[in-house]
């Protein structure tokens, strides 16, 4: 019996070592393997209707709503955009856009900026308390106060202005206070300190010490706000009226809800194609600062 088992054993000995295995490198490589071909259907998932989108924009009317679709516009042709660019109030809807997102990121940047170093760095009574009331306010959805404010705009007689959408936006918004405000926190108190030995007062410590040290949160919140005021389409919605005065979310529902109450595919895909190249480009440009940390070691003497 000892014998037999011994014999047993060697053969299992065998038998396990005759059995490939896949070390530590081999299953990272198959797990790393398995995950990038997952990301990859994901991200050809996510492209998939740009792809199209794209396509469609180069095709004739006739050969976009074709079975069996084709991604590779044959033949390709540039007279969507001409028609766009040309034939419409695009150009002055970008334009309008633009100066709505500069507008509206100026205001965010100086007033949401200053009202964050105060809650971060002055000590006043109840400082906490507002801070909590400020963040409250975004828990009152949109539509709660969307008539108030609507009537607001009217008796100020901005209806039908640029001035009724930006307006509102002047002053900062919770968010990006709470992001900014955040982001003083982690900048040590020392650097207060070592300006006040410096003779700086506080709004040169602001505007001089700590206000270079949060470019990246700057960066950041220039983003998003360029994001939502160019996507935005309820407020601009609700106060213009005339096309003139339309932004690019507006004058893409005209051409979603057809001319002469027929839709044009093409058209609509050139300019919707247009209408994402400045996200694109903004975010792009501000990857470095969006990626980008800071890291406070010590001070100088």
């Amino acid at each position: 019996m000892v014998g037999r088992s011994a014999g047993l054993r060697s053969i299992g000995a065998k038998v396990t070592r005759g059995r490939p295995r896949l070390g530590r490198t081999g299953q990272r490589r198959l797990g790393d393997a398995v995950t990038y071909a997952i990301l990859l259907a994901g991200l050809t998932f996510t492209l998939l209707p740009f792809v199209w989108m794209l396509s469609a924009s180069l095709k004739p009317e006739g050969k976009i709503l074709v079975f069996p679709p084709r991604l590779w516009p044959d033949p390709w042709t540039w007279e969507n955009y001409r028609y766009v660019l040309q034939e419409t109030l695009f150009p002055r809807w970008v334009m309008n856009s633009l100066l709505i997102c500069c507008i509206t990121i100026s205001a965010h940047l100086i007033s949401g900026s200053l009202v964050a170093f105060g809650f971060a760095r002055l000590r006043f009574p109840g400082r906490n308390v507002l801070f909590m009331l400020v963040l409250s306010t975004m828990m009152i959805p949109f539509q709660a106060y969307m008539i108030p404010r609507f009537k607001i705009i009217q008796w100020l007689g901005l209806l039908n202005t640029l001035l009724a959408v930006v307006l509102p936006y002047l002053f900062g918004s919770p968010f990006y206070i709470f992001l900014m405000r955040q982001y003083y926190m982690t900048l040590p108190l020392e650097l207060d300190d070592a300006a006040r030995i410096d003779g700086c007062n506080t709004f040169q410590i602001y505007l001089r010490i700590l206000l270079p040290l949060t470019k990246p949160i700057l960066a950041t919140v220039a983003v998003l706000e360029f994001l939502a005021a160019w996507n935005s389409f309820l407020e601009p919605l609700i106060y213009l009226n005339s096309m003139e005065n339309y932004t690019v979310s507006l004058g893409l529902s005209l051409f979603r809800q057809g001319w002469g109450g027929m839709i044009h595919w093409g058209p609509l895909m050139a300019s919707t194609a247009l209408s994402a190249l400045p996200p694109l480009i903004v975010c792009f440009a501000a990857q470095k600062q969006l990626a980008g940390g800071i890291a406070v070691t010590g001070i100088r003497g």
